[in-house]
This record gives structure tokens, sequence and C-alpha cells, in this order.
């Protein structure tokens, strides 16, 4: 797996028995040989990175899974703040379909059936503000993001300065986290994000940039992501499993039988 920002994804990502980590999901702006996907755009400088483009409150890029069986999705996104964004003050209604968030946000299944994963928030500024993160005075997420979710400000403060990208301190690096934002940071697992389904899923994931106001005055810039899932492992295709006679995969493991007249063997 690919060395991530300061931590590497291969110790991060241990395989479990029966599992194994696929990458779905990848954009590393500081590669030059990257490019914005077609429905965001290019921002030049002075970081080069992908933010919204249209005047629609999200612009979203697909992320296939290849109709691949999963439980379990991880990842980290890393990017900055430009201009006023407000973390989650200005969402009505309360709805996964329309915005409820100035950042980016992770949801898997088709437009009008989307289910939240994690989102990634942008608070105004660092300081105690009801336009910040929720755990520097701002507004709490909706009841459909839950604790999913990782709140950090670019801008020191005071003010802020229209269509600027605040490049001294990247979102949701789990760094520069002092003073009033020092609480957003305390997830263990931070920058990272693991959200683990009651069920198998197969649907392919979204990752939608959104804010509520112009792109004169605000938006998000995402410099990097990864994205993981969770599959299960075939033993019985790939012969892994140890059965002699008949092998029957099942999700995480499998279940070794026998041929008729035989006993399976302790």
């Amino acid at each position: 797996l690919k060395m991530a920002y300061g931590r590497s994804t291969s110790s991060f990502l241990a395989n479990a028995p029966g599992w194994e980590w696929k990458m779905v999901g990848y954009l590393d702006m500081t590669d030059p040989t990257q490019q914005c996907p077609d429905s965001w755009q290019k921002i030049p400088s002075p970081r080069l990175s992908c933010g919204k483009k249209s005047a629609a409150p999200c612009d979203s890029l697909n992320i296939s899974t290849s109709g691949a069986s999963y439980q379990t999705v991880c990842g980290r996104f890393r990017g900055y703040q430009v201009g006023s964004t407000d973390g989650f003050y200005n969402y009505v209604p309360q709805t996964i379909e329309t915005y409820y968030v100035d950042g980016v946000t992770v949801t898997y299944g088709l437009p009008a059936s989307r289910h939240h994963v994690y989102t990634y928030a942008a608070g105004f500024i660092e300081t105690y503000d009801a336009y910040s993160c929720p755990c520097t005075g701002g507004k709490a997420p909706p009841l459909l993001v839950g604790s999913d979710y990782y709140c950090e400000s670019g801008n020191p403060g005071p003010g802020y300065v229209l269509t600027q990208l605040y490049s001294s301190d990247v979102l949701w690096d789990r760094q520069q986290c002092g003073g009033n934002e020092g609480t957003c940071c305390n997830p263990p697992d931070l920058p990272w994000f693991c959200k683990t389904f009651p069920n198998p899923i197969s649907e392919d994931l979204e990752v939608r940039i959104c804010t509520d106001e112009s792109l004169d005055n605000e938006n998000v810039a995402i410099e990097s992501f990864e994205l993981y899932i969770q599959v299960d492992i075939n033993e019985c295709v790939l012969g892994t499993s140890g059965c002699t006679q008949r092998c029957n995969n099942t999700i995480g493991s499998y279940i070794c039988s026998c041929n008729t007249r035989y006993n399976l063997g302790v």
C-alpha cells in the first residue's frame, strides 16, 4: 500500500483473516502527473489542489468499487480552507441529498438513496465562533452525520479574506490544533477514519465537495485523499482454504464440507 503523509497505510490498514484492503480512490496533487477530476476545478496556487467548480451545492466524484462486497471503509483527506467556510452552520434541511456542510462528504449509494460514511468539515476560524467547528462553539452536525466527522479550520483570524486559500494550515491533518481547536483533534485515529457497516454492501462510493455560498466567497480545496474498502477473500477460489473436498466461501471466512459418504475430519 502507498505511504500516506506522516503515517504508513500498511501499518494502519492491517489485513484481518479472511479480509484484505483494496484501494478504490486516490488523488495526490503534489504529484505533477496527477490531474483534477473533470467534476472539480484545478486550483493552481498557492497550493495545487482540486475544488468545487459549479454553482450547485455539491460537486461529486464517483468512486467505483467494481461490485466488490465490503463492510468497512477507511480513508483520509488533506485540504485547504478557501474564504469563509462555516462548518455545519447553514444546513437546511437535514438531508444527505442536499448541502449540509462546507467541506467534503463521503457517501455510498445512488443519488436519492445516498448513505453517509464520513464528513470532513471546514470551520470559519480557529478561535471560538458560531460559524466554526462544533469543538470551538460552532453548530453541531445534523443527525445523519452523528459523530462520523472531523472538523478543522485553516484560518487563524480575525476575520477572513474573500477567495484566500489558507495554505499555512492544512485541513484534517491533526496538526496545528492548539488553543481552542485542541479538542477537535482528540480522537486517536485522526486524520484517518474507518466506518464499519452492519452488513456487507457493494455499492460505489461518492466524494462530494460542498459549500453553501458562491465560489467568489468560499470553496474547499482537496490536495490529496486515499480511500480503501475491506473486501472478502475467497479462499475457495484462491485454493488457500485447506479444504480437500468441498469449500463454501462466506463473508470473511469459509466452510469446508465433505462429499457424500465422507465425514469431516478434526
